[in-house]
């Protein structure tokens, strides 16, 4: 498996889920500078939630968790002030090995992590991933908002592993919930994992689940 290195962005809360999209204002010096120079490259940043006590670090790098997200820059506006707005698609989930010194950034040594599908579960993953969509569609009847995130999802995105990403960005809040998830390298395992946090959601609509 190859290793790579990437740039790093880190913030509390940021968990970027493959395949999916996130606008994000960048206004700190050292991240504007590393946005620039992504820009004049491949373009390739990767996004890193930030763990607990981050806001006692004085170091300015404050621990990170070891699964990042690979993302690639899909737009950028340069603004006034010095400062960027950009749009990040997920590539992939990835494990950082190691951060390396030498700029004003972070630089994440990283691998990237393989969707674990093993051909002797594909079946039973697949009725897992049915009931998964269908839970979802039925909260989305009772959230509009949600309807066009979560549209056409079975047909065009075949893959459990890909399914369950889209949802767990639509509908999964939590920030240590998603990170879970995104740690999960199995796709039985991440798709049980949304289909437990999508059965809780539709235990708290009102007036009981759909």
């Amino acid at each position: 498996m190859s290793i790579g290195t990437v740039p790093v962005f880190p913030l509390p809360g940021l968990v970027l889920f493959p395949r999916t999209f996130l606008p994000l204002h960048v206004y700190e010096s050292r991240y504007v500078r590393m946005v620039a120079t992504a820009l004049k490259g491949d373009r390739r940043i990767a996004t890193a939630n930030l763990k607990k006590g981050w806001d006692r670090d004085r170091t300015g790098r404050p621990p990170i968790f070891r699964t990042i997200t690979v993302a690639r820059i899909l737009n950028a506006d340069e603004l006034p002030g010095n400062r960027y707005d950009i749009l990040l698609e997920g590539m992939e989930r990835a494990e950082v090995l190691d951060e390396l010194p030498g700029k004003p950034w972070r630089i994440a040594k990283y691998r990237p992590l393989v969707e674990d599908l093993p051909p002797s579960v594909r079946d039973s993953v697949q009725e897992s991933t049915q009931e998964m969509i269908a839970m979802a569609e039925r909260l989305a009847r009772r959230r509009p908002q949600l309807r066009n995130c979560l549209t056409n999802l079975e047909n065009t995105l075949r893959h459990p592993g890909i399914i369950a990403d889209r949802i767990a960005s639509a509908l999964v809040k939590e920030v240590y919930d998603r990170q879970s998830l995104l740690d999960e390298s199995s796709v039985r395992r991440r798709v049980e994992l949304v289909n437990v946090q999508l059965r809780s959601l539709l235990d708290a609509v009102p007036g009981g689940p759909v």
